[in-house]
This record gives structure tokens, sequence and C-alpha cells, in this order.
């Protein structure tokens, strides 16, 4: 099947830095790659797209790869849409959006951490006006159908194992009004004891899932869901709810839930929504993966921790190919590092001091996979607030994760073989004259030679670096730019366009409501008493004002026709909003100001 041109803009790669410690780095051009004496430059002509066979459009969240917009608002992820598709993500996977655990007071809430509540609903229902600081179901609804007109596929995360409250019961929040049982096993789910698994507390109100009521209201929930346009469902704590194979302890909350939601999309003329559970380490013992996945995707994240701690620790032995669940690759999600590594304080192998850049290498690999979808967790720049600020960190649209999630789709359907050698992992994607390589370094050398077995001899294109490689004898020496190389054959590379890093957008601020007959001006602080004016235009959703991280910033409203050049400021009479970015911490909405 030949590529058509919507795909080709999906394979489309931003060019940015990829390690850590170029963050702050000149934006990449191709003259910018340090040369070396084996690469040449690649010829810049573009065929045309439809000279490349055996792509075909991408349908399936399994055959995605897919961004983790941890507590981004609605209205961000909106706001970058262009951005993650360009990127190569196929989906976006949103943090829980039923109403949450307290309502937020925007002005007077500690912002300490709050995170966690998203996962403390009060009810399962699509959360309205302020039940959910994320956004609100016709927000959702705004953004998936903009999310399709992208080629984007909306995945949510839905809690329904329980409520809000803790181990002995529901949060006086939704006690009075709650209709359903909990069980009544009275200790902590145990992996040993598969009972415990499924009827132990996590330290929350464990509901008895097998009661009607809550099949019903949790299937009600995923049909608004789906009435919003949503493709997708990620379910958190799904290896604490009994499946259909659990004996005296089974149940029929899956097939209810899932068979229910299907033919409900069905009957609207949708495809089937995709599923997958969250199953952390194991089932619990008499328990069975497979269980799960005749029903659903599910992730590995044992075999994730493999190896990003592998890559953490340049430890090659430590590169494994096989998947702890045993399961299928068809059947399961992979990451690098998930928000349960990053923002626990505790468990969970946490990722949080581990570098971008060993993150990023640890993706490349797991996208490299055949038929496992892959999970890019957006790190936010300060785990301090209430809604983590998501422009600090960019390691999910960096150079090499756009490459890897194009080398992904290139090689959809094609055979992988991966032959660990020299310190890097290895996966020759297809064969003959359609094959490519994705090859990963985890030594500190920056150059190796590398075996690349059915490769054949010829020329191929990094398409990290833009340069050219010679394969011979199933051998090439690559000098890797960021740690990484993605071969690909010429006619392959020429069909990926390579957008210039100018087109990215930074940190700017949009103005909602505002006043058309007034003027709006930035104020740039100098140290506490001294500072400038610089002009700053309303009318466009990004206004391009560079944010650097050791400034604090004033957003004034002056009588229409001020300007930088004419403009004084009487703090007591101007000014009409008055907030500060300082270090990593981004102020995300104050008053009617929003951050983008």
């Amino acid at each position: 099947m030949k590529i058509n041109r919507l795909l080709l803009l999906s394979l489309s790669l931003f060019v940015a830095g990829c390690s850590e410690a170029n963050q702050n780095a000149a934006p990449y051009e191709p003259g910018n790659i340090p040369s070396t004496s084996e690469p040449e430059e690649v010829n810049e002509e573009i065929i045309d797209p439809e000279q490349i066979d055996g792509i075909s459009d991408v349908d399936s969240i399994q055959d995605m790869n897919v961004l983790h917009a941890w507590n981004w608002r609605i209205s961000d992820v909106r706001s970058r849409l262009s951005y993650i598709k360009n990127a190569g993500y196929g989906a976006i996977q949103l943090s829980p959006l039923q109403p949450k655990v307290d309502k937020i007071q925007w002005s007077t809430e500690s912002t300490s951490s709050q995170w966690w509540k998203l996962y403390q609903p009060l009810a399962f229902k699509v959360s309205e006006d302020n039940e959910n600081f994320l956004g609100t179901n016709s927000e959702l609804t705004a953004l998936c159908a903009e999310a399709k007109e992208h080629g984007l596929k909306i995945v949510m995360d839905i809690v329904c194992n329980h409520l809000a409250g803790d181990k002995n019961g529901y949060s006086p929040q939704v006690y009075e009004d709650s209709r359903y049982p909990l069980h009544n096993w009275s200790s902590h789910a145990d992996d040993n004891n598969g009972e415990s698994v499924v009827k132990g507390h996590i330290d929350l109100p464990d509901l008895d899932t097998s009661n009607s009521q809550v099949q019903q209201d949790v299937l009600k929930m995923l049909k608004a869901y789906v009435d919003c346009g949503v493709s997708g469902f990620r379910f958190d704590a799904a290896k604490h709810i009994e499946t259909p194979d659990d004996g005296s302890y089974a149940s029929n909350f899956w097939p209810v839930v899932l068979d229910g939601t299907t033919q409900y999309a069905e009957s609207k003329g949708l495809d089937k929504p995709y599923y997958y559970g969250e199953i952390l380490n194991t089932c619990g013992a008499g328990r069975s993966f497979s269980s799960y996945t005749k029903m659903m995707s599910i992730c590995d994240n044992k075999q994730g921790t493999s190896i990003v701690q592998a890559v953490n620790n340049n430890n090659f032995s430590g590169l494994k190919s096989t998947y702890d669940t045993g399961e299928n690759p068809d059947h399961l999600m992979l990451w690098a590092e998930s928000h349960d590594t990053y923002a626990n304080n505790s468990g969970y192998d946490l990722t949080r001091s581990f570098s971008r850049d060993v993150i990023n290498k640890a993706y490349m690999i797991q996208a490299s996979r055949k038929d496992a979808a892959t999970l890019y967790f957006a790190r936010p720049s300060n785990m301090g607030v209430t809604i983590c600020s998501i422009d600090g960190e960019t390691g999910w649209k960096d150079k090499c994760t756009q490459a890897i999630n194009a080398f992904h789709r290139v090689f959809l359907d094609k055979t992988e073989s991966i032959n660990n050698n020299n310190n890097c992992f290895v996966n020759v994607r297809g064969s003959d004259d359609y094959v490519g390589a994705a090859i990963v370094n985890i030594s500190a050398s920056s150059s190796q030679n590398v075996n690349v077995p059915g490769m054949k001899d010829g020329t191929y294109v990094d398409i990290l670096s833009n340069k050219e490689y010679t394969v011979s004898s199933e051998t090439v020496n690559v000098s890797f730019v960021n740690g990484a190389c993605l071969l690909v054959t010429k006619d392959i590379a020429k069909g990926l366009s390579l957008d210039d890093a100018s087109s990215a957008y930074s940190s700017s601020i949009v103005i909602k409501g505002t006043n058309p007959n007034k003027s709006y001006l930035l104020w740039n602080w100098v140290g506490t008493s001294q500072g400038s004016w610089k002009d700053f235009s309303v009318d466009k959703d990004a206004i391009g004002v560079t944010i650097d991280s050791n400034s604090n910033y004033i957003i004034v409203e002056f009588p229409s026709g001020t300007t930088a050049a004419n403009a004084s400021w009487d703090k007591r009479e101007r000014q009409t909003f008055d907030l500060t970015y300082s270090g990593s911490q981004i102020i995300y909405e104050y008053s009617s100001i929003v951050w983008k």
C-alpha cells in the first residue's frame, strides 16, 4: 500500500536537541551537526512520496506511539495538537477527567503536589464546571473534534477500582451519596494472594466491582466519553479488578463494561475503542496476564524498568528483548517511564533522577519494537504545582523522539531482529530493499562498529543526523549523534521531511477575553525595582514571547495605543494582572492569564 500525503505529514520531524546537556543550545540546523570523517551529507532532493511502498495508514492505537500528556489541561493539549502530530505520535493519553476530590480554588489552594487528587474521583462521570481542574466534558468534546482533524486519537485514563477516601471508606464528599458496596477484605492488597489483589485495598476504598450498579455506572461513564469523541481508555489499577477467570471471586465486570462500550461505539458508526489496563509487576498469585489480554492490552512495566535501568547504568547485559509478561507484543503498552516511576516518592523503580537523555534512549529502544505501542511520559518541569508546568521539559518533541516515532511507523508491519552488540541495542526492521536499523549506544563512546545482521551492503541514511553511512558485510561504523542512529534506505529517508526547529513554539502567553480597546504590555523585571516594557500582541494564539527562567514578568493592561516606547506605569492604577515566573515553575493560570 502506498503512503499518502497525510501520512507524510505525520512522519515530519521537528529538529530539536535531544540530550539534556543541549537543552539551551541553538536550534538544530543540518549545518550544526558535528562532522565526522566517515559520513557524507545526504542528497536534499525529495522524491514523490507516492513512490514509497509498504507504508499503510495507522488506525489502531496499538500500532501507534502515545504521548502521555500527564496533568495537561485540555486547553494545553489543544494548543499543541499540531506539534504533537508532527512529533509523530498517533494518540494522546489524558489524565483522569472525573470529578476529583476537593474542588480547586485557583487563588487560594496550596500548590504542593496535588496530582494524586485526580486518582481520587468523586463519581463515575465526565467532569463539568469546576469539578476537575483539567477541564470539562464540553472542552473534551472540542478537543476530540480538533484532534480528529489532526489525525490524532484521545485516550482517557479511567479510575473505576475505587473512589475518593481511604482504606476504611469513602471520602465525606461522596459517602452519603454512595450507592456502592465495598469489598470486605480488611487488609492491603498482597500479590502473594490472588483474591487479596482484587479484594484488598490499596489505601483507598476498594469497590465491589461485581456489583451491577458499579458496572452500569462505569459503563455509562465510558459511553459519555465515547459521546465526547474519545477513542481509547487506560484503566487505572486494572489488576485489582477481577476477571471472569478468577474462580470463586470472578465477576463479569470487564465483559459488561468493555463489550457494552464497544457495542455502543459501533452502534454510532465508530470503531471499537482501544482498551489497555495498568497491571504493575504481577497479576497476583494464581492469576494470569492472559486473563486480561483476551480482553485488552496491558502494560509491561518490568520490561521497561529493565531497559531504562540498563541505559542509566551503562549495563549492556541488561538490554533484554523479551517481555516479562510473556504476552504477545500486539497486546502490550511499553514505556521508558510512567507517572508512577516519576511522580511517586517511593517504590515503582523511580526514574525522576534519570536524565532526559537516558529516558529518550530507553524510549527509542522501546519504540523501535514491532507490534507493541509505546507511551512517552511528558515530564513536568516542576512537581510542586497543582497542574505540573509543561514547557520546561520538552523531551517529548526532541529530535530523537520524533525520529523514532517516524521509524516506528515506517516499519510498522515489518519483521524485527534484535542483535545487541558492542554496547549497543540493535533492532533491524524489515528485509531486502525495505530495511532499517535502530541503534542505541548506551556507552560513552562517540563512535562504534556495529553489526547489523540482515542489512544488505549499501548506503543508508541516519535520520537523526541526516548523514550517510555504508553497510559492508553487515557491519557499519557509526558516529553517534545523541547516542543513537536510525538507519533507513535512501528512498525512505527522502520521504521524511525535516522541518526547521524555528517552527517549534516556545513558552508563550495568551490572554482570554481581552478588551479590544486596550493595549497590553509585558514588563520584564531586572532585579527587584527596575525593568523594561515589551510590546505584547494579544490577537494571536502564540505570542512568541520567549520566557527566560531567571526573570519575572507582569502583564499590564493600558489604554489603547500605549506601546513600549511611550508606556508609563503606576502600579496602583495600571496593573490588572500580576504574575511571576521563577526558576522552572510557571504559574499556569492567574485571573484570566493562560500560559500556553
